[in-house]
């Protein structure tokens, strides 16, 4: 990514919305391809300022809040070059007013979906996980990406039975900091995860140890703290 990693503030119109009020911006990371730096995408993240930690703070907004969120994140980094990807709760997925209010934002080829809590997909009745399947169809159609992030071993059959098959499977930091030690056992999972994605993104990256690990191990891309200082990715792009 040839432009630096910034900070976008909320306009005064976002903050009155109660729940949204401790959301003070975005921030946005870079995500890292190996074979293809042109392939690399931006994820969109927010920054708050409350007490709770993030997961906290985001695990309590309603979905009303969280679509909110969403498309006004669209509209601030539409204007910029490149991909970008954001996260999505299943549980947006299931209202399909909002997937079609997705889908009247435009651009679709340069907003990758991330669904982010892929393994509530254990917890969902029947009906409400065939209204996500249908939703992810209908975002295939309308052009976007979509990605399954965090995705963990003891979750893939339940997304393999679906039949579907993802434009990249991420995996967590906490996973990948786990196998960092046990290279035959990372790329394993990297080659299981490949079975439905067609590509394989590792986060937590932090070191050129970490780097070197992901590519040997047959990851397609990185994203972590590395990432984060231009010298570093000169560096390893040098």
């Amino acid at each position: 990514m040839s432009r630096k990693i910034e900070n976008v503030r909320f306009p005064s119109e976002m903050s009155h919305h109660r729940e949204l009020s401790p959301v003070c911006g975005i921030r946005l990371e870079m995500i890292h391809f190996f074979a293809d730096s042109v392939s690399n995408v931006t994820e969109v993240l927010s920054q708050i300022q409350t007490k709770l930690s993030p997961d906290a703070f985001f695990r309590h907004l309603s979905v009303q809040a969280k679509q909110q969120l969403f498309l006004w994140q669209i509209q601030q980094v539409i204007a910029l070059p490149g991909r970008f990807s954001l996260n999505m709760s299943l549980n947006m997925m299931t209202q399909p007013a909002f997937i079609q209010a997705l889908i009247a934002q435009g651009r679709p080829t340069r907003i990758i979906i991330e669904i982010q809590d892929p393994g509530n997909m254990l917890h969902l009745a029947r009906d409400e996980r065939q209204i996500v399947l249908a939703a992810i169809r209908t975002l295939y159609r309308a052009g976007f990406k979509v990605w399954l992030d965090d995705l963990y071993p003891h979750q893939v059959p339940i997304w393999q039975r679906t039949g579907m098959r993802f434009d990249a499977i991420k995996i967590s930091s906490e996973l990948f900091h786990q196998l960092r030690t046990a290279e035959p056992q990372l790329a394993a999972l990297i080659a299981r995860y490949r079975e439905m994605g067609e590509r394989v993104v590792i986060e937590g990256v932090e070191t050129g140890q970490d780097y070197a690990l992901s590519r040997d191990s047959g990851a397609d891309a990185v994203q972590g703290f590395l990432l984060r200082d231009p010298l570093s990715i000169a560096h390893l792009l040098s």
